[in-house]
C-alpha cells in the first residue's frame, strides 16, 4: 500500500481466483464425464444381462408353446373321437393320448429374473431408452397374463376335471407307461367310446380345451413381446459400440 501497488496485487488476486475457478470447473467436468462413462458401462452390462436372460426366457416360452400345442391337439382328438379314427392308432396309443389330454397340465411360465432384480434395486432407470423401459413393463404384463391363465386352468382342473380320473376311467391302465412294474392283467379296459361320449366328460374336456386355448394365446403374445424386446436391446447395444 505504501508503494502504491494495490492495483497490481488486486489484479494478481483476481487472476488466481479465475485460475482456481477454472481448475474447479475442469475437475467437475472430468468427474461428471467419468460418472457418465461409468453409468454408460453399467447400462451396457445391464442390457447384456437382460439380453442373455431373454434368450433363456425365449427358449422357455417356445417349449411351453409346444407343450400347449400338443395338449390342445390331444384334447381335440379326444373330443372328435370316433371308432374309425381309433383304428388308425397303434395299441396303447389311445391310452397315451387320453393320459396326456386328461392328466397332463402345463404349469410353467417363463421367468425374467434379471428384469425383476433390476426393478427391485431401482437400477432399471439406468436404461436411458424410454421405449425399452416401456417394453419391459409390457413384458411383465404379458408374463403375469400367462401366470393368471395357467392358475385359472389349474384351479378348474383340480376342482372339476380331476373328477374324470377318479370316476370315469381306469387310471391303473394309464399308469402302466409310467410304472412298468405295475400289474394290469386283471384290470378292466377303458371303453373310450363310452367315456368320450358321456356329456359330462365332454363338457369337462371342452372346458379344459378352451382354457388351454387361452393359455396358448397369451403364451404366443409373450413370445412376440420377447422377440420384439430382444431385437430392441440388440439395436441399442449396437449403437453403444
Amino acid at each position: 500500500l505504501m508503494e502504491n501497488k494495490t492495483g497490481t496485487y488486486f489484479k494478481y488476486a483476481i487472476g488466481e481466483i479465475v485460475l482456481v475457478v477454472i481448475g474447479i470447473l475442469i475437475a467437475l467436468n472430468l468427474n461428471n464425464w467419468n460418472e457418465r462413462r461409468k453409468i454408460n458401462i453399467e447400462e451396457v452390462l445391464i442390457l447384456k444381462s437382460l439380453h442373455d436372460n431373454l434368450g433363456l426366457t425365449k427358449k422357455q416360452s417356445e417349449t411351453n408353446i409346444l407343450k400347449e400345442k400338443r395338449l390342445k391337439a390331444d384334447l381335440l382328438f379326444l373330443l372328435n373321437f370316433t371308432s374309425n379314427n381309433s383304428k388308425l392308432l397303434r395299441p396303447g396309443n389311445l391310452d397315451s393320448i387320453f393320459d396326456n389330454g386328461i392328466f397332463q397340465l402345463g404349469t410353467d411360465s417363463p421367468v425374467i429374473n434379471s428384469y425383476y432384480d433390476l426393478k427391485n434395486t431401482g437400477k432399471i432407470g439406468l436404461i436411458k431408452n424410454k421405449n425399452l423401459r416401456e417394453k419391459f413393463t409390457r413384458l411383465e404384463v404379458s408374463v403375469n397374463n400367462v401366470k393368471e391363465k395357467i392358475m385359472d386352468r389349474l384351479v378348474i382342473h383340480q376342482i372339476r376335471i380331476d373328477d374324470i380320473i377318479e370316476k370315469d376311467i381306469n387310471f391303473v391302465l394309464l399308469s402302466k407307461s409310467e410304472i412298468p412294474e405295475l400289474n394290469i392283467e386283471n384290470e378292466k379296459p377303458n371303453d373310450y367310446n363310452l367315456i368320450l361320449n358321456t356329456p359330462r366328460v365332454r363338457n369337462l374336456l371342452t372346458i379344459k380345451l378352451r382354457m388351454t386355448q387361452g393359455v396358448q394365446e397369451v403364451n404366443k403374445e409373450l413370445y412376440l413381446d420377447i422377440v420384439d424386446l430382444t431385437a430392441l436391446i440388440e439395436a441399442e447395444l449396437n449403437m453403444k459400440k
